[in-house]
């Protein structure tokens, strides 16, 4: 027989629960519309949201509705501030390494960059030297960067373009404020991003994302010399599609 779950363990519970959809929805929820999706009588949902405004978790909209709070945007700060606990992705992109013979990296933000987390090294007798766990700047330029960028949320996107000029590194990079916007779109759409020798000459890249519960935490990248990425492009492409969606598997578990 199943032991009973324990009042402030079954109340903890519940509390994510409300936060979680309150958070899917933009406009807020109203106490009868959560009770509702909880299951749970209407005293006992507004005894909750009663609680959790009370600690600055939710806040109470003119219209009635319940929105997040300012303790729960001061805790996303904190947790954007730490980073995303990626260390269990490791084993994957060592695989993606082993599989491609070629360089990869985990990449992921870091204080409003796009910061390279873990490489894994190829195998092949020529190969790209690897960036430096680290290594930030340039997103426009590189795949993992145009990807996190056509990801993030608008304002954190015109954030990182207000205050990073588009600097041209090689005559591939693109400098155009449109033209990478409509980049970052084309990458929303076919679910990846290359650079073609954008950030180096003789490099190319695709990267992938790692999402979970719909919100990208990292990228693989494969990243190669620029002759052998044209005669291997699709393969690689698949390779760091399939990498990602072990990663995501291993995240959500």
């Amino acid at each position: 027989m199943a032991e009973p779950r324990k009042p402030h363990i079954a109340s903890v519970t519940k509390a994510f629960t409300a936060l979680s959809a309150i958070a899917e929805r933009p406009e807020g929820m109203s106490a009868k519309e959560l009770a509702e999706l909880m299951g749970a009588p209407l005293p006992t949902t507004y005894h909750l949201l009663h609680t959790l405004s009370a600690a600055g978790a939710l806040a109470k909209s003119g219209g009635g509705n319940y929105r997040l709070g300012p303790r729960i945007g001061a805790l996303g700060e904190a947790y954007a501030d730490q980073g995303e606990p990626l260390d269990r992705l490791e084993g994957p992109l060592r695989d993606l390494a082993v599989e491609t013979g070629e360089t990869s990296y985990l990449s992921a933000w870091r204080g409003g960059e796009v910061a390279v987390i873990s490489t894994a090294e190829g195998s092949l007798a020529v190969r790209v030297a690897q960036l430096q766990r680290g290594s930030v700047g340039y997103a426009h330029a590189r795949a993992s960067g145009k990807l996190f960028l056509a990801h993030a949320r608008p304002s954190v996107r015109d954030q990182y373009l207000a205050n990073h000029e588009l600097e041209s590194l090689t005559p591939n990079t693109i400098t155009d404020r449109d033209a990478l916007l409509a980049e970052l779109e084309e990458i929303r759409s076919r679910g990846y991003s290359t650079d073609v020798e954008e950030f180096a000459l003789d490099v190319s890249c695709v990267a992938a994302p790692i999402f979970m519960a719909g919100r990208i935490i990292g990228a693989y990248t494969v990243s190669s010399p620029s002759g052998r990425y044209a005669r291997s492009s699709s393969r690689l492409t698949d390779a760091v599609l399939r990498a990602c969606k072990e990663a995501e598997e291993i995240a959500a578990s």
